[in-house]
Formats: structure tokens, sequence, C-alpha cells
């Protein structure tokens, strides 16, 4: 069954965010590592400045397993470590199964 993790990074009165180097550097890593195991795509919302969260990514997997595969393995901790380059904010990830979708 399809798996999505979606990332979320709260907007704070302090919070910082560099959208360029998170779409120019962070995601591209993301990819590279992740992508031999499994990641499929990847999405990026910005949200506006009333919202409870200021960015949303969503990752995309085959299933769950070679998600939580990935997560496991030696990358993730390059990937987190990486964090601190664009946000100052602590992401909080959320994944889950897809159980149903439909394209209009």
């Amino acid at each position: 069954m399809p798996a999505q993790v979606t990332v979320i990074y709260p907007s704070a009165s302090d919070a910082k965010f560099d959208m360029d180097y998170y779409l120019s550097s962070h995601m591209p890593l993301v990819q590279k590592l992740w992508g031999p195991a499994g990641l499929k795509g990847w999405k990026v919302i910005k949200f506006g400045d009333d919202a409870p969260y200021s960015v949303q990514a969503t990752l995309e997997w085959d299933s769950m397993e070679d998600f939580q595969k990935a997560a496991a393995g030696e990358h993730t901790k390059e990937i987190m470590g990486d964090v601190t380059n664009f946000s100052n904010q602590h992401p909080h990830l959320m994944p889950g199964e897809v159980v149903g979708s439909a394209t209009v």
C-alpha cells in the first residue's frame, strides 16, 4: 500500500526558514539519499503567515515499509542534520498509509 510522509515546520514568532536553500539544496539531498531507498516523489507547500505551520513537504513512497527502512538507514542522520542550514524550527514527521485518493 502506498505511503506518504508529511513533514511540517512550525510557524513561530522567531521562526526562520530559507526556502531557496530548502528547494535548491535540502530537497535534492533528500531525493539523492532516499531515492534509491524507494522515495518516489515530493511536494512542498508554503502556507500563509497566519497558519500554525509555515511549510509542508509531502514525501511519496511505494510502502510504509520502504519509508521505515530508509528512516532507519544511514542517511537519515545526514538529512536531519541539514535542517539547521535552513530552519531554526524542528520539523514534525507524520508518516501514514494512503487509504484513498482520486485525480479529478
